[in-house]
């Protein structure tokens, strides 16, 4: 039978607490050995039972420990053996990897960090942590280069720092650099960024604007008046919705302050913050550029067309996928959509089949063969620069048959999440 690539656009790793100590500075280890006596006090990380239940049902939370948890499936967070194995079982046949919750010096996760008022790391800090993470990722994914990207994460606060560690990760084998955020006093189109931008277009390495780690307002971005809110459960959906605006501004200030006309090889994919808002957003920043009343010589600067730009120099992580926005893959670019697994994460397609939920997304909205393989994988494998040849006897080992995949599902095998997300929905 015919075997079909799935390499995912979008997957998390970190490692164990205990794990950064040997990858740290070594003037910030005795200070990160107290951190971990403070970190190990309580529950930390988001599929904790006593940290999920502030963001899931009772009976998604027991499911959840029960059918993941005890399995030891989260140990492939940070155990590159069940990692492989989960891949293998789901027929993933490569990954893009992104940090998660558990760097070196992070206390709080994202809903835990909003409802107990958690600051953000100062810079000397937060880089510390970035380089740890990026020499421990670097020998999480050895067993196995072949089958990952790594995505560096890299502060941009000090230029010449920043510079240097984008050097560091091209030769460590590094494929992509995770954007960051931004002060909005130094805005990404600052001029003062641009020698990193053309480092980044020079070392070819691929510039990731992921949901929750990439903004253009590092302090607005998780203000939030939690206490002023009527139930915890209300955190979530406003703070998603701080994210999504912050995040999809990047493309904006990319495009009209010129940072993709200045910078014509930056390749720019954005990562698990849905995939239909693209479409609204260009036709209307077309509409602004030619169309409006906004002043003519504005095309002096955004000298071509925002879907001119969008097209030779973006695509999209589609993790978070919904059937609605599979059925409208022609308009979103079927050129430019890369499915993503989001391991480990609850609304990642991964739990508890990758096949079943692309039978639910794809299958249903009965997608060829021909369209279905570069949105599941030959697209990323040439925007990450996967050697194929390497892969392929991996997909012929693990790979899924292509008309199982695509076949349609007998029932609905997901009553909730992004299965059902409407196309122009918000993050949750």
């Amino acid at each position: 039978m015919e075997k079909i690539m799935i390499i995912s656009s979008d997957g998390h790793a970190t490692g164990r607490v205990d794990d950064y100590g040997p990858y740290l500075d070594p003037e910030f280890r005795e200070e990160y050995d107290d951190y971990c006596v403070e970190f190990k006090k309580q529950p930390r990380y988001a599929f904790d039972p006593e940290v999920f239940k502030l963001r899931a049902d009772p009976d998604v939370v027991e499911e959840w420990d029960r059918e993941v948890n005890a399995a030891g499936v989260m140990e492939g967070k940070w155990d590159m053996d069940v990692r492989l194995a989960e891949m293998d079982k789901h027929g993933v046949v490569a990954d893009i990897i992104f940090p998660d919750f558990g760097k070196p010096f992070e206390l709080h996760s994202a809903t835990q960090g909003a409802k107990e008022g958690a600051k953000p790391l100062g810079f000397k800090h937060k880089q510390a942590s970035d380089r740890a993470y990026n020499r421990w990722l670097v020998d999480f994914t050895s067993p196995a280069p072949e089958r990952f990207a790594n995505v560096a994460m890299i502060e941009f606060d000090d230029v010449d720092a920043a510079i240097a560690d984008l050097h560091w990760a091209k030769e460590q084998g590094f494929k992509g650099v995770l954007c960051p955020m931004f002060e909005t006093n130094e805005p990404l189109f600052d001029k003062k960024f641009d020698p990193v931008w053309s480092t980044i277009e020079d070392l070819g390495l691929i510039l990731n604007s992921h949901g929750g780690m990439s903004s253009t307002n590092r302090s607005g971005e998780r203000d939030i008046a939690v206490d002023s809110m009527p139930h915890p459960a209300c955190i979530l959906p406003i703070m998603a919705r701080h994210i999504e605006f912050f995040t999809h501004e990047i493309l904006d200030q990319l495009i009209f302050c010129g940072v993709f006309e200045r910078h014509p090889n930056l390749k720019v994919v954005f990562t698990e913050q849905g995939s239909a808002w693209v479409r609204p957003k260009l036709a209307a920043a077309d509409y602004t550029w030619k169309g409006s009343y906004v002043r003519s010589d504005l095309r002096d600067v955004v000298k071509h067309s925002p879907t001119e730009y969008f097209q030779r120099q973006c695509w999209i992580g589609s993790s978070l996928l919904s059937r609605h926005e599979v059925a409208i893959r022609h308009d979103i670019g079927i050129d430019k959509m890369m499915i993503g697994t989001d391991f480990p994460h609850l609304e990642g397609m991964w739990h508890p089949s990758v096949t079943e939920y692309l039978r639910a997304t794809f299958g249903v909205n009965h997608v060829p063969v021909d369209e279905a393989r570069p949105m599941m994988g030959t697209t990323a494998a040439k925007v990450f620069d996967f050697d194929l040849d390497k892969l392929a006897p991996i997909v012929e080992r693990i790979g899924p048959d292509a008309d199982v995949v695509l076949s349609e599902p007998g029932s609905d095998l997901y009553p909730r999440g992004d299965v059902h997300k409407p196309a122009a929905g918000a993050l949750v």
